[in-house]
Order: C-alpha cells, then sequence, then structure tokens
C-alpha cells in the first residue's frame, strides 16, 4: 500500500501543478494577444478616421484587406449607426446588418460604445476569442459619416493549443523522469527497510531464548538499533515481571501487617473473600462470616445502603472513574463503624463488563468522630455552644431557597444586645462577665422548645431567628414585637454569680423576611443591627421593629459622618456663642456652641451631627478644635481691648476619658495666653460612668488650675448624689427638658427638688431652656442662680456678645430679666 499510495500522490501533484500551469498559461497568451489587438485597434481606428476625413475610401479597403491575411482575425468590419456593414475582412458581408451575419455582435454593445466614445475590449471565454468595439470619431462629411464602429473577433484556440501542446510535452518528460525516480526509490527502501523490518518481526514472534539477539540481513543503521532497543527493552521486561512478583509478595505481607481489610468480589459467581483483617474490624473471627456478597450488603447501614450501592453500580457501569465510599457497617456487639471502602476491575468479561473487582476497606471511625467535632466548633460558639454567625447565614440562606413556588412562610430574626454589659466585665471581671453570657444564653436556648435557631453572634449579641409566624404581616410583626418584650424579661431576671445577684436590661432589635421575598443573610442581620441600635437610642431596654427609615437613617448618618470628617480642615464648623445671666439680668458668661455649615446641605442642626460624632470617634477632634477656637477668640478680643466673659465648652464623655487631657487643655491655653478662669468645662453625666477616682483626679487637677466644671444637661443621665458629694463641681445645669415642665404640678416639683439639692451641696444652679417669662419667673422664685434660653438671648457671634456685654445693644426687663 505504500509505494501504491506514493505514486497515486506523486500523479495527484503532478495533475494538479499541470492544470494550475495550463490556466496560467492561457491567461498569459489571452493577456499578450489582448495587448496586441488593443495595438491593431487603435492604428486602424486612426487610419480609418484620417481617410474619412480625407474621403480616401480605397485606403480603408486596402487596410481591411490587409488585415485579413491574419488566418486568427475570425472578423473584422466596419458598421454604421444602422449595424450595417460598410467594409468586411470576408467581402460577402458588405452591405449586410451585422446582427443577421456575425454571431458575436451585439447592437447594444454598439450603441453603448459610440455613445460613450469608449473603446470596449474583452476576452470572450465561451468561444475562446477576443472581441472589440471601437468608436470611429469623424468630421461629419455626409458620405463617410454613417461609419461610426470597427468591430472585430479574434480567434484564441490556435494560440490556446500552441501554449498547451507545449505545456505537455515538458510535463509527460517530467513524469517519466520522476517516475523512475520514484521506483527507484522504493526498491531500495523494499531491500533496506521494509525486507529487514518484516525479518524483525518474525523474530520478535518467536519464543525461543532471545531471539532478538540474531543478526537481521542487510539491515540498515536505523533498523539495527530498533533491534538493539528492543533486545534491550525485552531484558528490561524480563526484570520487571521478577519485580512485579517480588513485590506481590512484599505487598501481601504488608497488608497482613496493616490495619487494612481486602476485600475480592468475583462478580459472576457471586463470590466474596473477605481477609481476617476485614473480620476482625467487625469483631468477627476469621471463619465467623461466609464468602459471600450478602456477608458484605447485610451489614451496612439502613441510611447509608441506597447511596453506597448506587456509587458502586455506577462505578461498575464505567458512569465513574473509581470507586470510594465512607459509609458505616455494623459491629457485631451492635454499634457501627465508620469505614473507607475503595475498590477497582481487575478482570473484565468477554462483552466488556466487570468480571471481578478488588478493594480495601480501613477504619476511619475516630477521622469521622474528629471532622465531626471541627464542623460542630465550624457552627458554634466555644463558650456558649450555642450557634454561632455562620450557622445563622447558613439557616437564613437555606430557609430563603423555597422561593416564590413554595408555600409563603414568614420569619423573625432578632438581635439582642445586653445594655451596659462593659460595666459587668470592668467592675467583676470577664470570667464573671462569661458567667453571666453562659446564663443568659440558657436562658434564651431553654425559652424556646423548637422551631427557632437561637446563637451568639460574638461579645454580648445573641440572635434568634423564629420561623412559621402568621402569615399576615402585621401580625408577624406583633408575634415578633412580643416574642421581644417575653426576651427582654427573660433577660431583665436577676442573675447568680457567685455571691452577688446582677440585673441587666436588654436592646431588641426585631426584622422580618419571608421565603418569597430573598434577602441576603448579611443584609437581613443588618437589618435587625438597624432596629437594635434604634432601641438603644430610644432610651436601651427596648424593643424596635425594622423599617426602611432606619435604612435611610443608617445612610444619612453615613452620609454625615464621611462629610463630618474633613468638616474642620473644609472650614465648614464655626462657634457661636449663647449669653448666660444672673438673677440681676447681668451676663455673666456665655456657651459655646459648634455649628456646621454644608456647602450643598446648608446649616445642619449639632442635634444631627454631634451624636454621629460621639458614635464615630469624631467627637474628639471636634472638642479639640472647639477648645482651640474659643482659646483663639478669647485672645483676639483681649487683643482688640474688648474682653469676653467667661465661656463653658461642652466636653464629651470619650474626649475627657483621653489620659493626656489635661496636659493637652493646659498647653493649649498657654499657648494662646487664656488664663483658666476664662473657661468653664461641662461634662455630660454619662462621662462619670468610668472609673471614678481616675475622673476626680483630673477633675481635681483642673480646679486647681482654675477651671470652673459644671454637669450638663443633669437629671437625664446616670449621676447620683454620692458622685455629686465626691466630685470637685461648681455648677449643675438644669436640663432644658425639666424647665419646659415648669407649670404643671410634678414639673415644678422636680424642678425644685433639684434646685434645692444644688444649693444644700453648695452648688450654684443654671436652667437652660428658658423661653417663657413664667419660666424665668417661677425660677427665680426658687433662688435660681442663672438662666439661659430664647428669651434672654440667642446663640451669636463673639462680637456681637461682646457688644450685648457694653450695653451697645438696646435691652429690656422682660429680656435681661
Amino acid at each position: 500500500m505504500a509505494p501504491l499510495c506514493l505514486i497515486l500522490l506523486y500523479l495527484s501533484l503532478v495533475g494538479a501543478e499541470f492544470y494550475y500551469e495550463k490556466s496560467l498559461k492561457q491567461e498569459q497568451v489571452a493577456e499578450a494577444q489582448l495587448a496586441q489587438v488593443r495595438q491593431q485597434m487603435f492604428r486602424l481606428q486612426h487610419i480609418v478616421s484620417d481617410a474619412m476625413a480625407v474621403q480616401d475610401t480605397d485606403r480603408i479597403a486596402q487596410e481591411v484587406s490587409l488585415a485579413a491575411t491574419d488566418l486568427e482575425l475570425m472578423v473584422l468590419v466596419l458598421v454604421d449607426p444602422a449595424s450595417n456593414i460598410r467594409y468586411a475582412n470576408h467581402l460577402v458581408w458588405q452591405g449586410s446588418r451585422a446582427s443577421q451575419v456575425i454571431d458575436g455582435y451585439e447592437p447594444a454593445r454598439h450603441e453603448q460604445t459610440v455613445a460613450g466614445q469608449k473603446p470596449w475590449v474583452q476576452v470572450n471565454p465561451d468561444r475562446l476569442s477576443i472581441q472589440a468595439y471601437y468608436p470611429v470619431s469623424h468630421s461629419g462629411v455626409p458620405r463617410y459619416s454613417e461609419i461610426n464602429l470597427i468591430y472585430l473577433e479574434y480567434d484564441l484556440s490556435g494560440a490556446y493549443s500552441r501554449s498547451i501542446s507545449e505545456l505537455q510535452q515538458r510535463f509527460l518528460q517530467i513524469w517519466g523522469g520522476g517516475a523512475v525516480l520514484i521506483l527507484m526509490f522504493l526498491t531500495v527502501f523494499h531491500y533496506v527497510g521494509v525486507r529487514p523490518l518484516r525479518s524483525l518481526l518474525r523474530l520478535a514472534r518467536l519464543k525461543q531464548a532471545e531471539p532478538l539477539a540474531q543478526t537481521v540481513p542487510m539491515a540498515s543503521s536505523e533498523v539495527a538499533k530498533l533491534q538493539q532497543y528492543m533486545y534491550q527493552t525485552e531484558l528490561k521486561l524480563k526484570r520487571t515481571l521478577k519485580q512485579l512478583r517480588d513485590s506481590e509478595q512484599r505487598w501481601l505481607f504488608a497488608v497482613e501487617g496493616s490495619q487494612t481489610g481486602i476485600w475480592d468480589w468475583q462478580i459472576s459467581i457471586g463470590e466474596l473473600f473477605l481477609s481476617d483483617r476485614w473480620k476482625e474490624m467487625l469483631g468477627y473471627g476469621p471463619t465467623e462470616l461466609k464468602n459471600e456478597y450478602s456477608s458484605w450488603e447485610s451489614h451496612l447501614h439502613p441510611d447509608d445502603k441506597a447511596r453506597v450501592l448506587e456509587r458502586l453500580q455506577s462505578y461498575l457501569k464505567g458512569e465513574s472513574d473509581v470507586y470510594e465510599s465512607r459509609h458505616r457497617l455494623k459491629h457485631r456487639q451492635g454499634h457501627y463503624i465508620w469505614v473507607l471502602d475503595r475498590g477497582m476491575v481487575v478482570e473484565w468479561e468477554e462483552d466488556g463488563r466487570p468480571a471481578r473487582v478488588i478493594g480495601s476497606q480501613r477504619d476511619v471511625s475516630e477521622d469521622v468522630r474528629n471532622q465531626q467535632a471541627i464542623a460542630h466548633q465550624a457552627n458554634h460558639d466555644s463558650l456558649t455552644n450555642l450557634a454561632n454567625r455562620r450557622a445563622v447565614m447558613d439557616a437564613l440562606f437555606e430557609f430563603q431557597q423555597a422561593g416564590p413556588g413554595s408555600m409563603l412562610r414568614l420569619g423573625a430574626l432578632l438581635l439582642i444586645d445586653l445594655d451596659n454589659f462593659k460595666l459587668v466585665n470592668d467592675a467583676l471581671g470577664h470570667h464573671h462577665g462569661d458567667r453571666l453570657l453562659i446564663q443568659a444564653a440558657a436562658r434564651l436556648s431553654g425559652f424556646f422548645s423548637g422551631n427557632a435557631l437561637v446563637a451568639r453572634l460574638g461579645g454580648d449579641e445573641f440572635a434568634i431567628m423564629v420561623l412559621d409566624l402568621a402569615t399576615d404581616n402585621e401580625q408577624a410583626a406583633h408575634q415578633a414585637m412580643q416574642l421581644g418584650a417575653e426576651l427582654k424579661q427573660q433577660i431583665a431576671r436577676s442573675f447568680q454569680l457567685s455571691d452577688q445577684q446582677i440585673n441587666v436590661t436588654a436592646s431588641v432589635g426585631v426584622c422580618l423576611f419571608d421565603n418569597h421575598h430573598p434577602v441576603e443573610p448579611a443584609q437581613l442581620l443588618k437589618h435587625a443591627d438597624m432596629a437594635m441600635y434604634a432601641a438603644k437610642d430610644g432610651g436601651r431596654n427596648g424593643c424596635a421593629l425594622y423599617s426602611d427609615e432606619l435604612e435611610d437613617k443608617a445612610t444619612e448618618n453615613l452620609w454625615l459622618q464621611n462629610e463630618l470628617r474633613h468638616a474642620i480642615e473644609r472650614e465648614q464648623l464655626s462657634l457661636v456663642f449663647q449669653p448666660i445671666f444672673n438673677h440681676d439680668g447681668e451676663l455673666v458668661c456665655c456657651e459655646a456652641l459648634c455649628r456646621w455649615h454644608h456647602p450643598e446641605r446648608g446649616a445642619i442642626s449639632p442635634a444631627q451631627f454631634i451624636p454621629v460624632a460621639e458614635d464615630s470617634g469624631l467627637i474628639i477632634g471636634i472638642g479639640q478644635w472647639v477648645l482651640l477656637e474659643v482659646c483663639r477668640t478669647l485672645k483676639a478680643m483681649a487683643d482688640k481691648g474688648t474682653p469676653m466673659p467667661a465661656v463653658a465648652v461642652n466636653i464629651s464623655a470619650r474626649h475627657f476619658n483621653q489620659s493626656d487631657f489635661v496636659e493637652r487643655l493646659l498647653a493649649l491655653l498657654k499657648a494662646h495666653q487664656v488664663s483658666p478662669e476664662q473657661i468653664e468645662l461641662e461634662l455630660t453625666e454619662y462621662a462619670l460612668l468610668s472609673n471614678l477616682n481616675a475622673i476626680s483626679e483630673r477633675m481635681q487637677r483642673l480646679r486647681s488650675a482654675g477651671f470652673s466644671i459644671a454637669i450638663d444637661d443633669f437629671g437625664t443621665g446616670y449621676s447620683s448624689l454620692s458622685y455629686l458629694q465626691s466630685l470637685p463641681l461648681s455648677r449643675l445645669k438644669l436640663d432644658a427638658a425639666f424647665v419646659g415642665r415648669i407649670g404643671t404640678e410634678a414639673g415644678n416639683a422636680i424642678v425644685r427638688a433639684i434646685v434645692e439639692m444644688a444649693h444644700s451641696l453648695m452648688l450654684k444652679v443654671v436652667a437652660e431652656g428658658v423661653e417663657t417669662e413664667a419660666q424665668q419667673a417661677y425660677l427665680s422664685s426658687l433662688d435660681c442662680d442663672f438662666f439661659q434660653g430664647y428669651l434672654l438671648g440667642k446663640p451669636m457671634p463673639a462680637a456681637s456678645l461682646v457688644a450685648l456685654r457694653s450695653g451697645e445693644q438696646p435691652t429690656s426687663t422682660h429680656y435681661l430679666g
């Protein structure tokens, strides 16, 4: 077959080359003749035009006769506009219509050529000829002006035949020479290549000892090397077979001494060999189990049986590459052990079906227990053994996979945070804090009998996922809020830690969800967290339900926080000063108030941005800026000769509790040459919740330096009389909320009690938010020391405050009190 294929390939290549050169040769002949025809026609066109101009008809006839001597010229005629032949290379055509006697002539082409006065020349492959239409220009002579076209058709068949004959003669010479060379090559190849290879194949089939060592006659160097390689491969194969037999013996010895059991299943006869170690795993002796397939199948765990058999059949059908299964087998003593089973087909039937499978089995019970323990730890909190955040996320995701096609199910996610848990840790230590968390977890998990997932997210945050609430959103919300109230009561019960009782409260955030409107689990947790913080903002120990307004509020707070970070450097903050008057109507001091003017939002209320600054920690930077601006203002006004009264500055708890607060404040006043007597520090009661000793020591240093210290918004925080007695305070600022209730029996009683209590402690009282004359009159009757409010004076720039102090602005009795 090889010589035949080679010859056919050679003939195909030569034939393709012949037809390619034939086509190329015809194109060359046509181009050459086409150029010659153009030249002749151009010459004839001018001769006819000139002859017609001088009325020389003999010259036209001579030129036509001369052109007719070319044997390849098929047609040469001069026609008038009516297609009548005036002159022709065949006299019989003269006087006839060209369309009737000439096959290739086209009247439409005649008219188109004359109209455009542009020659048309083209090779006609169907007629094997060149056709040309040349217009004849004339001077308008009546007799001869009727000739307006020269039509020519030139025969190419003769030139084609000559070129093809030459090509055929050349290719016959090439074919002949090539065929001789190929036959010579095939002959040499047969004796040098084919015959030695056949001899080598015959030797390889012989079963006598080392037949490949014999010499192959007339073998080429390549064949000789191939024989040498085959001989070396044969020797290597024999060594490998010996090593394989040795390895089999070592393997059998190793298996017997290992903890792996061996099984050998003859599928066709149903016989199953089980090694002694295999039987020992299940507590049986070497002869206590029959060598049958049923001995294995009957010991499979009922929950694993279908899966294991399906996997085995899938492997035997060739649907999977390997058989490997981890399942449980029943021990002789009644319990189940985990085993790792592997197997592979080693023999096949003639029809391709598996005939024999060999496999191994290993006891992996300890590995499974370890993995289960790791999986439990991955989804449970190590301290309380409740589910963790990951378990909650997985449960939420699984619940929402049912999708819109299933029955509507409503659920609620409740996020519980213990209020002020940090105080328990700080006061009693983290050990007792952990014990409180464990007891709280036990209460929460014990409260639910089922259909709920109780989890600890971290710190003092717990989450409860409750399913299958009422199918109505309003009813489901009511049930969830009622459940949140009950959970608050569970937390509010006293906790017993060693020999003392601890009471804590909880803030609960509630978020509803359903399986028809999937929401990302992380987003649901975020919603519940927003609701929980809304409950804390409402005074703690509360329960709040998530709504879109909370999302808008969170977005607004995030925007405020981002913009507030750059408010100082962009010079968007400013200070105004609200005057404080004494009982006699004298301006004795003022309170510095921070204002924020945003270039896009305009004026932003302190009630909006101060809480955001507190939560984000930006309040420290803002507080430092306020102290700096107050010092600059005091210094600038003093330099102008218009000194300001003492300025009260609100200090946040975060700012005041900084370890270097006193040092930085003294350095700031010294740098601007401001006396401490000109500054009064106003602290909220929340600032007193941390280490009282440290707070007292810090206040003593400030009082020693000359600062005055006041408690701002008194009555709304967490202070007690013991705090007031032990701290070096100078004033109490009565919160505007109490002043606003003056006129009611309860409001009057509270205000009277606070004023009398402060005076008994030798403290001055400043009433905030005085907006009516009735409020001022009642406070005056109680001998309240100072007044602050819109009735007396609104916040104003420093220059206006100085002018008010100097009496430049008109005042009235009701304005100054």
